[in-house]
């Protein structure tokens, strides 16, 4: 149980990349740009690159104001998939937890 808290923990205030990071993949040889935009909710910023297959692939970044990753989505030769989503792990995790409560009542 300790180790689901852990996870729900850090899914709410971990950063997992910070926006500063990704100003170095600007001197990967596969990056042609990085750009940082504000917005409404905090940061956006968006990286393209070209893929060992010769495709172009643009991900976006979206940060809060306090700088953690909200979501990152690819965009790779025109398919659009969400990596990663901050608020969708957060629920997964509460439900793991929920699950796991419930299974410990059972128990008793």
């Amino acid at each position: 149980m300790n180790e689901l808290i852990e996870r729900l923990y850090d899914e709410l205030y971990s950063p997992k990349v910070n926006p500063e990071e990704l100003i170095n993949n600007a001197t990967l040889p596969n990056y042609t740009s990085v750009n940082f935009e504000s917005n409404e909710m905090g940061l956006i910023v968006t990286t393209k690159c070209i893929l060992s297959i010769d495709e172009e692939a643009e991900y976006k970044y979206q940060f809060d104001k306090e700088k953690r990753l909200l979501t990152l989505v690819s965009n790779i030769s025109g398919e659009i998939d969400v990596i990663y989503d901050r608020n969708k792990e957060i629920a997964l995790k509460y439900k793991e937890i929920k699950k796991q409560m419930q299974i410990n009542v059972q128990a008793v």
